[in-house]
């Protein structure tokens, strides 16, 4: 039926890794939290990820994370707690910052990259074709060839 459906659903957007499960669905830009949409209803991932493993969430409850990836959905990361003990969670854990460069949920360079775009840049490349290359925006090459954005690259 339909919970069977929702499952599989849930399954073909995960990517099991060594420590972290990988959320590969819709990323909320705003908030780095997986989420996902089933028969008109919106899902948090990490809370789907609880559902489908069989533990329930008591209405205003809160699915907190023991990793510091919003995108995880390993039930092992994942518990049961109130919106207080997430945020004093979320504090001690200075989750509160969005993460920088890499880390930042929407990064679609890496620092590797960042560094070959300084370099390519410099050496006389084109905005155009390294945007076209790398898949951003010709904005986004020129920030960071002027160091605007990425400054953690050295």
């Amino acid at each position: 039926g339909a919970h069977g459906i929702l499952v599989c659903r849930f399954w073909e957007r995960v990517r099991i890794e060594e420590n972290c499960w990988r959320w590969v669905g819709h990323i909320h830009p705003q908030t780095g939290y997986g989420s996902f949409s089933f028969r008109g209803r919106g899902y948090r991932a990490h809370r789907l990820s609880l559902m489908v493993h069989g533990v329930a969430i008591p209405p205003g409850k809160d699915v907190c994370h023991t990793c510091d990836n919003r995108w995880c959905v390993n039930p092992q990361h994942l518990y049961v707690g109130t919106r207080k003990q997430n945020m004093a969670d979320c504090s001690l854990r200075e989750r509160h910052n969005k993460p920088k460069g890499e880390r930042h949920w929407c990064a679609k360079l890496s620092a590797s990259d960042v560094s070959e775009i300084r370099r390519r840049r410099a050496s006389g490349e084109t905005v155009t074709l390294l945007a076209s290359e790398f898949r951003v925006n010709s904005s986004t090459i020129s920030r960071i060839s002027r160091r605007e954005w990425r400054k953690e690259v050295a």
